[in-house]
């Protein structure tokens, strides 16, 4: 175990990289992480409540490949989260758990960076809930010259027809064909009306995206989609994904907003477009995370979680926005710069 003796804001014992190098404890006094000949280096390091630890990897090409592993050291509680920014603290790359139903609770990062720039950085920090503190151990590893991948053309199915989701580590969720009515009685009669500004809305959210938007109303799409149901009751939340999938690895996955009951945090109600704007944009937030998006704190933000329900009935937008401190005690998010990596080009 390690004691720490702050003098003058510096960290006497803090671990020592190669070359005699200590993690800073910001962006601004993170120094250079020193790589040998084979691209490679060992860090090391022991995060307490709301500390991070911040590495600079200097000047990334197109085509490196960064590989970052960073596990608890041997008989620590640590779970670790780790973070890859760009020069502007916007979010490259992020993970909390390799896998978590097999209990790999270690983070390990593995992208092909796609725009040059000066510096990256690698952050380290805890679980945002609970108190798992401690030392870590990590590896890093940046291999030049490796092939970029081209992304893939992603649909996304909002099923208005009902079905059956399941969300890992939560439960599974029956929907029935979308009615109005389940949203409140005020509403029935309204089924059009409301299904037709659930779909403009999210098609507005990813105008300025590649992202082919269809609904069960369309003929079936001969590829596999992403789908978000509509339908069933939660009391604490509004929507619900079956993963943040970084990098959009899987373009099959599904997400829920929980349509039934959908008014009753609002006061007063909203009308039958205003309602059709908040579930639409829940959808958006869902399907944000099926495309690797993460919670901010900016309620003119579709990935926000800080406002309350009447923010949902205004014009939330993908944007640039502070990471929220239950994801990573610090950075930004650039909505439409990682949708720009998942999603090809906009014809």
């Amino acid at each position: 175990m390690a004691f720490g003796l702050l003098v003058a804001g510096c960290d006497l014992f803090a671990p020592m990289l190669p070359g005699g190098v200590a993690p800073g404890k910001d962006f601004d006094s993170a120094a250079l992480l020193p790589l040998d000949a084979q691209g490679k280096a060992v860090i090391s390091g022991n995060i307490t409540n709301g500390k991070v630890d911040v590495y600079s990897l200097g000047r990334l090409e197109p085509g490196d490949r960064v590989i970052v592993s960073v596990r608890p050291a041997s008989g620590s509680n640590l779970d670790p989260i780790i973070c890859i920014f760009n020069s502007q603290q916007e979010v490259f790359a992020l993970n909390d758990d390799l896998d978590l139903s097999a209990g790999k609770i270690e983070s390990y990062i593995d992208e092909v960076v796609t725009v040059a720039d000066e510096p990256y950085y690698l952050a380290v920090t805890k679980y945002f809930f609970g108190d798992q503190t401690g030392a870590y151990v990590g590896d890093v590893e940046v291999r030049k010259g490796q092939a970029i991948p081209t992304p893939a053309q992603q649909i996304v199915m909002l099923d208005f027809d009902g079905g059956v989701i399941t969300i890992p580590g939560d439960r599974t969720y029956t929907t029935e064909p979308f009615d109005a009515a389940n949203i409140d009685p005020a509403y029935a009669g309204k089924t059009d009306q409301i299904k037709a500004k659930i779909i403009e809305t999210v098609q507005q959210n990813f105008r300025n995206t590649s992202l082919v938007i269809v609904t069960t109303d369309d003929p079936a799409p001969p590829v596999c989609t992403s789908t978000i149901f509509f339908g069933a009751f939660s009391e604490t939340k509004f929507g619900v994904a079956q993963d943040v999938d970084a990098a959009n690895r899987d373009r099959c996955d599904d997400g829920l907003v929980f349509t039934n009951n959908f008014d009753d945090p609002f006061n007063p109600r909203p009308s039958a477009d205003g309602i059709g704007v908040a579930i639409g944009n829940v959808a958006a937030h869902e399907m944000g995370h099926l495309l690797g998006l993460n919670h901010v704190a900016d309620v003119t933000a579709l990935m926000d979680t800080t406002g309350s329900a009447s923010t949902l009935l205004t014009d939330q937008e993908f944007k640039t926005a502070p990471l929220s401190v239950t994801i990573f005690p610090t950075g930004k998010q650039n909505d439409m710069a990682l949708l720009g990596r998942v999603l090809p080009p906009k014809e």
